[in-house]
């Protein structure tokens, strides 16, 4: 089996405080990702993108819309690692097993790669990416606000201060906990 990293997309990857990510110019890499996705593909991890939607549900954002976005991701990540799958969630109010705090999206990711969940992370900037992983058997690390239940705290490492999210420190501190 192998290990992969299932990361977050927005507020880990990329900047939406200001704005949501509804088309492929919106869509702003953190300082750093590049070469935090290319330190953990090195190092034998699986890619993955593990997002929650819910604009498609409120009719803010379409599934062709965020196909276009997803495309300027790996675009954008070409040459530096490759994304082994991107699985999201498009429902807001609707149920459903696969919106995180659920485990379902990473569940469904694991199963169709073959992927060891005991030797992978869940890496998120919210609460409910924390739940997830811990629900699918992954361990975990937070970006931002503290969550006493991760494995790995970004705010806790030491880390480039000048950046907003630093992913790097957050990768290193992954691959040295193996």
């Amino acid at each position: 089996m192998k290990k992969g990293i299932f990361f977050d997309r927005d507020g880990v990857l990329n900047d939406n405080v200001k704005k949501h990510v509804n088309k492929p110019e919106d869509l702003v890499l953190y300082e750093g990702v590049t070469e935090a996705l290319k330190e953990a593909s090195s190092a034998g991890y699986k890619i993955f993108i593990v997002t929650n939607q819910g604009g498609i549900e409120l009719g803010h954002l379409t599934h062709e819309a965020l196909g276009k976005i997803h495309e300027c991701l790996r675009d954008q990540l070409s040459g530096y690692c490759e994304i082994e799958d991107i699985e999201y969630c498009p429902d807001f109010k609707k149920p459903s097993k696969y919106r995180k705090p659920e485990a379902g999206m990473i569940l469904k990711l694991a199963e169709k790669h073959n992927i060891d969940l005991s030797q992978s992370w869940m890496v998120g900037d919210r609460d409910t990416d924390i739940t997830a992983g811990i629900k699918a058997g992954c361990n975990t690390a937070k970006i931002g606000a503290i969550d006493e239940r991760a494995n790995i705290n970004e705010l806790m490492l030491e880390r480039n201060k000048e950046r907003k999210v630093d992913l790097e420190a957050v990768v290193s501190a992954i691959i040295i906990a193996e």
